[in-house]
């Protein structure tokens, strides 16, 4: 289903004439809100729905009734991609932006916001007219449309309709979007695309995440500084790579870091596990940037490491694990963030999201459905989404799979609830303040002494590794096993074993440091 969703997808940016269902659905609802009377619109899609296909039609609709159109964006790159497509679906575009020549006949004009801005004011003291008579006022990327930078421009439209495109109409800073837009139209969620198999779903890892409790809140989002020092701190990076190579080593990844610093320790330290990583930011040129994706599609690059690059207007299908390394309160920055893995592409059935902020345990998974608001109050609450107590998002401590229920979709480990909260952790359940085991039959032992023995016969061991690894797991060594016939090990047991190897290895670093720092002292002390 996912192949051939993504070869229609393919085929669909070759035409771009002919619309889905969702999208024709988006463009009457547009229709239908302004009709109503409503003249600031926000049209809110998922990342990956296709909404340049949508403003090229609702264009392409406004120009037939002989309006000019004006599109807004912020950043360059998301400029040239919109013209690209509407120049090659026969809608005549000009570019008004820094470096290129204006071409200000044309029934469409698409501007960066600042230069814009900077071409209205040289307007009052020009003879020649940069301003855009529109019938129409587009904005990509709509939930910025409430900053000082576009509302100036907008103010120059106080009669025009405005339809704000985004795949998340909500601000960290708690602002409703409601004080400029007075309509919002939601044509499709995230999991009717996936159910269509135009988007994928996510599989998602919550390793254990930093104490960012000290660290400032500004405008409803960490500050970046402190934030930064904390997560570059040299543990952090070092269980960012490692959970990287036990969940997802050997796929295409995006990672998201802090800032530049950040960035680039990630990047030295994937370098160091022999990874093929490259670090990019807003100071990276765009032949820069362009090379860096080729050689990521292409394979010879691995990991992309970014700050603040990727979070809006990409489209980069290959991706096939998000590393959210820079933790945010923002729903919309963590939906911005994810929404990078979920584009189809051959081969490609899901992906995987390691979340090393707490956030999606926070703000909840990226599938979820969420009716937005014009009200800020709703939207930028602590838990976004209001969840029943079974469907509480948890972490497998066995596979740090994140998921609701009471079973692990991943390993299948189950979680018991009690009246107190229970924390899963080596394959046992711990109630708080009271310690409670849950019930293992004879069954449940001879099952587990079968795959211990299948696997110590796959792999050559002595015959008392089995009952070792049996008194690792239960506490007593085994009894009554004389008879029992190995069985191939079932993913729950699996889970185990790497998880007893993690920590063993762990435990072996410890103490060759605590050895090391010993000898360190005794060094020390000999020489004085």
């Amino acid at each position: 289903m996912a192949v051939k969703r993504c070869e229609e997808n393919q085929t669909q940016k070759e035409k771009m004439l002919s619309l889905r269902d969702y999208q024709e659905k988006a463009v009457q609802l547009s229709r239908e809100a302004i009709q109503q009377g409503n003249r600031k619109v926000i049209l809110a899609m998922p990342t990956g729905s296709g909404k340049s296909i949508v403003m090229f039609r609702i264009a392409q609709s406004s120009i037939q009734n002989g309006h000019k159109v004006l599109i807004l964006m912020h950043r360059r790159q998301l400029v040239t991609q919109l013209v690209k497509t509407f120049t090659k679906n026969g809608i005549d575009c000009g570019m008004i932006m820094a470096k290129y020549e204006s071409k200000l006949s044309a029934s469409c004009q698409v501007a960066t916001i600042q230069t814009y801005n900077r071409r209205m004011q040289l307007s009052d003291n020009n003879a020649v007219s940069f301003f855009v008579n529109a019938g129409l006022v587009m904005i990509d990327e709509g939930h910025h449309t409430l900053s000082a930078t576009y509302q100036r421009a907008l103010a120059k439209y106080p009669d025009v309709p405005v339809i704000a495109v985004t795949a998340t109409p909500t601000l960290s800073s708690g602002v409703g979007m409601g004080n400029y837009f007075d309509s919002i139209v939601q044509p499709v969620s995230v999991q009717e695309l996936i159910d269509g198999g135009y988007l994928v779903p996510g599989i998602y890892y919550g390793p254990s995440p930093p104490d960012l409790s000290k660290i400032k809140i500004i405008a409803g989002d960490y500050e970046k500084k402190t934030l930064g020092e904390a997560m570059t701190k040299p543990k952090i990076v070092g269980d960012v790579i490692e959970n990287w190579q036990k969940l997802a080593g050997g796929k295409q990844t995006m990672v998201f870091a802090v800032n530049v610093a950040h960035s680039k320790a990630l990047q030295e330290a994937f370098e160091r596990v022999g990874v093929v990583a490259v670090h990019l930011d807003a100071y990276s040129d765009d032949a820069e940037r362009e090379k860096v994706l080729s050689d990521f599609k292409l394979k010879s690059v691995q990991v992309i490491i970014n700050v603040g690059l990727f979070t809006e207007g990409t489209d980069i299908p290959e991706i096939e694990c998000v590393s959210l390394a820079r933790p945010v309160k923002s729903l919309g920055a963590l939906l911005q963030m994810v929404g990078r893995g979920a584009r189809p592409h051959p081969g490609k059935e899901d992906f995987i999201v390691i979340d090393h902020g707490g956030m999606v345990a926070d703000l909840g998974f990226y599938e979820d459905e969420i009716k937005w608001s014009l009200s800020g109050k709703k939207i930028t609450a602590k838990k976004k989404i209001v969840r029943e107590k079974e469907k509480k998002i948890r972490t497998c401590d066995m596979c740090m799979t994140l998921f609701t229920g009471s079973t692990c979709p991943r390993c299948g480990m189950k979680i018991k609830e009690y009246k107190k909260l229970i924390a899963a952790e080596s394959a046992e359940l711990i109630s708080i303040g009271k310690k409670k085991k849950p019930k293992v039959t004879m069954e449940d032992k001879r099952k587990f002494f079968a795959q211990l023995d299948y696997h110590r016969r796959l792999r050559g061991y002595k015959q008392g590794w089995t009952g070792w690894k049996y008194k690792e797991k239960f506490g007593v060594w085994p009894r009554k096993m004389d008879n029992v016939t190995p069985l191939p090990p079932d993913a729950g047991f699996k889970n185990w074993l790497t998880y007893q190897n993690i920590k063993n290895a762990k435990s072996n670093q410890s103490s060759y440091e605590s050895t090391k720092n010993d000898l360190c002292k005794w060094r020390a002390k000999c020489a004085d």
